[in-house]
């Protein structure tokens, strides 16, 4: 259901109402200053799978000088993921982040990229177990949250992926994203995570027929709420008015529904759950899940998708089916 946010607040404070839309995709500009505010770190995650049916989603971290924590999600047999020991053991340690022979990104020591692009194209690389290369798709999507005490930029890019992970071929969808905070602040700390998130997941859904739609559903606390979705079959859709619905079965949520402007989008669950393990240290409640995102209504069958379900179960319970 919608809220009303109160009229009045102290100077500078908007209720975490963001104002997002579509921007140019040059991915330089996610490693520098965005509206005066420096980088506070850059993540890429995805779906990549093999042809035997092995599912990795890893999620690797950086900021300015030091590498964050990097998982390898990974789903062999069993319906749920584990984090394989390979990503659990990944270097976390100094990093440079500059412009290198047309690439901007995260250098190791020995020149390696951890995360790097030129625009189009994208590199991400984990010594002895993952080599990913990305092509672009459609535009990046921003957001910006006007707070006097806890600004943000946050910016997203889509590519197709293929590579090796742990010498196997892959291929799938994987994010680029990067979060602009004032240099004294911690995304991962901040009150986007420990008080406001409630439902967010980055979605990829690509059709037999070529079409791909792709964006950011968000749904939090404080009119914590954004919809931002690319077509390559129609106009984007850029939403703030947002209404939503979560049905969560045995602690982990099945079905989210967003809607808003005469549109209603569908995250459902993956019916082999494909639940990723609970992470301590971010707050209580905190759950993943893959899935797929598709329009109310979509008779297309998905080829690939991409959606990884966060919500911090909580944050929902006004809003439980």
């Amino acid at each position: 259901m919608g809220r009303q946010n109160s009229p009045v607040r102290p100077s500078g404070r908007f209720g975490f109402q963001p104002v997002g839309g579509m921007v140019e995709p040059d991915g330089h500009s996610q490693w520098g200053p965005i509206l005066g505010l420096p980088m506070n770190m850059a993540y890429a995650y995805g779906t990549l799978r093999a042809e035997d049916g092995t599912y990795w989603w890893p999620i690797r971290g950086a900021y300015e000088s030091v590498s964050r924590r990097m998982h390898l999600s990974e789903a062999r047999d069993a319906v749920d993921f584990v984090w394989a020991p390979e990503g659990e053991a990944c270097d976390v340690g100094p990093v440079e982040t500059e412009k290198r022979d047309g690439w901007t990104g995260t250098w190791r020591a020995d020149g390696s990229p951890v995360l790097a692009t030129n625009g189009p194209e994208f590199r991400w690389t984990e010594p002895g177990f993952l080599d990913v290369h990305g092509e672009l798709v459609g535009p990046a999507i921003q957001f910006f949250m006007p707070d006097a005490a806890e600004p943000l930029v946050y910016t997203s890019r889509l590519f197709r992926g293929t590579g090796t992970i742990k010498g196997q071929p892959v291929r799938g969808l994987f994010f680029h994203d990067s979060m602009h905070m004032p240099a004294d602040q911690d995304f991962i700390r901040s009150a986007y995570i420990t008080d406001l998130q409630a439902a967010w997941v980055a979605f990829a859904t690509e059709f037999e027929d070529g079409t791909v739609h792709a964006g950011h559903l968000v749904w939090g606390t404080e009119g914590f709420d954004i919809l931002l979705i690319h077509r390559t079959d129609g106009e984007p859709i850029v939403l703030r008015d947002i209404d939503v619905a979560v049905r969560i079965v045995d602690d982990y949520p099945v079905e989210v529904r967003y809607s808003g402007g005469g549109e209603t989008w569908i995250w459902t669950a993956h019916p082999q759950c494909y639940r990723d393990p609970i992470r301590a240290d971010l707050p209580e409640g905190h759950r993943r899940i893959q899935g797929w995102v598709v329009r109310a209504g979509e008779t297309r069958r998905p080829v690939a998708t991409e959606a990884l379900m966060e919500t911090y179960n909580g944050r929902l319970t006004d809003v439980l089916m």
